[in-house]
């Protein structure tokens, strides 16, 4: 994996335990029931990710990171069939 030029870190503070929101970053179901449905994701390092938004377009990426139940690192970013999607930001 190469390095990219720009990070997002970012910090959100969730009334539910630590074992709950985790839950939703690495169970399927929980996953497709908070970013849409077919979304899917494999929370193993290396494991894919798919994000399938209502409009159509779909973002992909890779886990990288799981340490439970207090982080996951993954790669996020348009697919190759949203990059020409009408309602893809360039």
């Amino acid at each position: 994996m190469s390095a990219l030029p720009h990070r997002l870190d970012r910090t959100i503070h969730i009334g539910a335990t630590p074992d709950t929101v985790f839950r939703f970053f690495t169970d399927t179901p929980r996953w497709a029931a908070w970013w849409g449905a077919g979304s899917t994701i494999d929370a193993r390092p290396g494991g894919p990710l798919l994000i399938r938004y209502p409009n159509g377009i779909e973002v992909a990426g890779q886990v990288v990171e799981v340490q439970a139940p207090g982080r996951i690192v993954f790669t996020l970013g348009l697919s190759a069939a949203s990059r020409s999607h009408p309602g893809a930001r360039r």
